[in-house]
């Protein structure tokens, strides 16, 4: 008998335990991290153990984040390093909840879960005006919209060199001769991430859209994947999406709030 290949992918995803769907969600992210910074033409390493950047980070971006649970002592050397280089303690991402560094001069900035979703929990048709992000005066208007949904800076945090990136694509809701919507997609070798979702309506269709957009940006067969808390947690778990793991983000204890 010939088996279906489609069918077998989908049995080889279902088989994963969490802890490896964790791993494989922090790596996707990881990804994501390491297109933007060098977007921006920042340096970056990556070992088994951790992706970091001794660079000045983008605003809502961290210098570090761990992708193996039992690698601590090799990321609190890592840590230990960019302390010393920068200047400063750098904001980390603990893709796996094993380090406390509350000792060691951090404070928590907020703990959220990896979310999952296998191929075949996620069957939706593209959404109706929704575009793909081309050129640099769309990225601007989809950039504005996105730090007036809550994520205010005055610098530049998605650069045009991203939309070049063949395994990035972002995605906006047309309105007005701007965007009220929109999130990112990014591509790994195990999975595709959903990240950067805002809404000007807040309205929870935005996260339907998104999934959507996410299924048919690149493969169908790959696990759909991110992170999320609160109500934008609750809202993917309706959607199909099961918490894999949990993540928190790390600060410097000399930051202000």
């Amino acid at each position: 008998m010939i088996g279906n290949p489609s069918q077998s992918k989908i049995l080889k995803h279902t088989a994963r335990s969490d802890a490896e769907k964790a791993r494989i969600c922090a790596a996707n992210n990881a990804d994501l991290y390491q297109a933007v910074f060098r977007a921006h033409g920042l340096p970056d390493q990556r070992t088994s153990a951790f992706w970091s950047s001794d660079a000045i980070a983008p605003p809502y971006y961290s210098n570090m984040t761990t992708l193996d649970p039992n690698a601590t002592e090799e990321q609190l050397v890592e840590i230990g390093r960019l302390t010393d280089r920068l200047g400063g303690r750098p904001g980390l991402k603990d893709g796996f909840s094993r380090l406390d560094l509350v000792n060691k001069g951090f404070r928590l900035l907020f703990s959220a879960s990896w979310i999952w979703a296998e191929p075949h929990r996620i069957s939706a048709p593209a959404p109706q005006d929704w575009a793909r992000i081309r050129d640099a005066a769309a990225l601007e208007h989809w950039e504005h919209s996105w730090k007036q949904s809550g994520s205010p800076t005055d610098a530049k945090v998605f650069t045009l060199a991203l939309l070049f990136d063949p395994d990035i694509h972002i995605y906006g809701r047309c309105a007005g001769g701007g965007f009220d919507a929109g999130c990112i997609v990014n591509r790994s070798p195990e999975a595709v991430g959903i990240s950067n979702i805002f809404s000007l309506a807040g309205t929870p269709q935005v996260f339907r859209d998104a999934v959507s957009l996410a299924t048919v940006a690149f493969s169908p067969e790959l696990p759909l994947v991110g992170y999320d808390r609160d109500e934008a947690l609750d809202a993917m778990t309706k959607l199909g999406f099961k918490p894999v793991g949990q993540l928190r983000i790390w600060l410097s204890d000399e930051d202000g709030l």
